[in-house]
C-alpha cells in the first residue's frame, strides 16, 4: 500500500560529505573471515509488490555504478550476528548458545506484526540503498530483544535500509547524487512485517545469495 503523503526526497548530505564512493574490491577478504565460511544476520524479507518494484527500478537506475554479480535477494538487516561457531574464538563469532538463545527469546516474546515505511534512494559511501523508517518502533523492539542476549557486530549506528548493491569503483558522489535525484518514485510505502529470519551467506563470495536457517513468525 502506498501511503497518501507527499513525495519527499531523501537527505543526501551525509553521502555528499564523501568526495568519492568506496568501491568493493574483487578479492577474498581473508583478513575479515579468517577462513570461516558463513556469516549470519537476522533479516526480514518477502516484501510487498510495491517495495519489490521500487527496489528493482532503483537498482536499474544505478546499475552503471554497481558491483556485479550481486545475487543477494532483497532483505532488511535487523541484527548482525557474525560468524556461526560452536564456541567463540574471535570477537565477531556467533556462538551456538547465543543463536539458540535468540531463537528461544523470539519464540517466547511472540512479537506482534508491525509496519515500516520504505522511502526513496539514499546512500552510504560504500553502497546505495532504499531508506526505511521504523515508524511503529517494531524494528527497535526486536533489536532490543536480540541485543539483550549478546552484542551486535556493528561499526556505525544502526540505519534500517534495503541495500541496492555495492559500488564497483570510486565515483564522484556529486555525479551519483545527480542520478539519484532523478529517481522520482519516493512516496512512502507501507510494508507489513510478519516475521524474522536467521540468514547466512558465504563469507568468500561478494554479494552471494542468502541461505535461510530459521524463521520466526510474529503474532
Amino acid at each position: 500500500m502506498v501511503l497518501d503523503t507527499a513525495a519527499c526526497a531523501e537527505d543526501l548530505s551525509g553521502f555528499l560529505s564523501h568526495p568519492f564512493t568506496v568501491p568493493t574490491e574483487r578479492r577474498d577478504y581473508r583478513e575479515w573471515h579468517h577462513g570461516r565460511s558463513r556469516y549470519a544476520v537476522w533479516v526480514v524479507d518477502a516484501p510487498c509488490r510495491a517495495v519489490s518494484e521500487r527496489y528493482e527500478a532503483a537498482r536499474a537506475r544505478l546499475s552503471p555504478y554497481l558491483f556485479a554479480p550481486y545475487r543477494r535477494a532483497l532483505h532488511l538487516s535487523v541484527f548482525v550476528c557474525g560468524f556461526p561457531a560452536r564456541t567463540a574464538r574471535f570477537k565477531d563469532d556467533y556462538p551456538a548458545a547465543c543463536m539458540a538463545g535468540h531463537i528461544e527469546d523470539l519464540a517466547k516474546a511472540g512479537p506482534a506484526p508491525f509496519e515500516i515505511e520504505v522511502g526513496g534512494i539514499n546512500s552510504f559511501a560504500s553502497a546505495p540503498y532504499l531508506a526505511v523508517r521504523d515508524r511503529q518502533g517494531g524494528l527497535a523492539g526486536i533489536r532490543n530483544l536480540l541485543s539483550s542476549r549478546c552484542h551486535e557486530i556493528r561499526f556505525a549506528p544502526y540505519t534500517p535500509h534495503l541495500t541496492l548493491g555495492l559500488y564497483c569503483s570510486a565515483f564522484d558522489t556529486r555525479r551519483v547524487t545527480s542520478d539519484i535525484a532523478g529517481f522520482s518514485d519516493t512516496k512512502p510505502i507501507a510494508w507489513r512485517i510478519e516475521g524474522i529470519r536467521l540468514a547466512t551467506y558465504s563469507a568468500c563470495e561478494i554479494g552471494g545469495p542468502l541461505r535461510f536457517e530459521h524463521t520466526v513468525r510474529f503474532g
